[in-house]
């Protein structure tokens, strides 16, 4: 039976990881909603090409905390690992479905890096210069970031993680691109079935 230290920090990582940094940004910055700009996707990829790259930044540095910051509480809680666990998903959730924008959020990729930085900063070191690598190689962000997740993932289990932070690491991942793909599929589902990959690469 979980203790109620444990039940309030879940639910703190659920309130941080909703708080919608790109959604505010855009409305400070440059007096719109981000949700029907660009992709429409309230995130820091977005803000960055409709808003500025300094928003991006911002809206990343951000979104990476939000997670990070309810881990750290529970830490100093002394919570148990299973608790960290939960109150990481609950952080990425609380970010893709935020109750402050009707329950849409953005895709949770950097609350999950911010996560990770916090949890494994090595392994998402080397994953985050794989993903930097990509990115110049393709110039395509969703690439890139498909490349941080598979060396984050690969890496994880290579050096021999404990099982629930494996098991943490590859459902945040799929929470990732399962929001990614349920969120784009109608255009997504045409560019797939063409066989058309650079396309279905490109939608962020």
């Amino acid at each position: 039976m979980p203790d109620i230290q444990s039940i309030l920090v879940v639910l703190l990582g659920y309130l941080l990881g909703s708080f919608p940094t790109a959604y505010l940004v855009g409305r400070w910055r440059s007096g719109i909603d981000i949700r029907g700009a660009g992709s429409g996707n309230p995130g820091a990829t977005n803000i960055g090409r409709e808003v500025g790259i300094a928003a991006g930044i911002v809206v990343l540095g951000v979104d990476a905390a939000k997670g990070a910051i309810a881990i750290v509480v529970g830490q100093q809680l002394g919570l148990p690992v299973l608790a960290l666990y939960f109150t990481a998903l609950a952080a990425v959730l609380g970010h893709n479905f935020s109750p402050f924008l009707k329950f849409r959020g953005g895709k949770g990729g950097a609350t999950v890096l911010g996560i990770s930085m916090l949890m494994l900063w090595q392994i998402t070191a080397i994953s985050g210069a794989v993903g930097l690598l990509t990115l110049g190689a393709t110039r395509h962000v969703v690439w890139a970031m498909t490349a941080v997740f598979v060396a984050l993932n690969a890496l994880t289990i290579a050096t021999g993680q404990p099982t629930g932070q494996i098991i943490l690491c590859i459902v945040l991942s799929l929470l990732v691109a399962g929001t990614h793909f349920g969120r784009q599929r109608a255009e997504l589902l045409p560019a797939l079935a063409s066989g058309n990959w650079r396309r279905f690469m490109s939608m962020d």
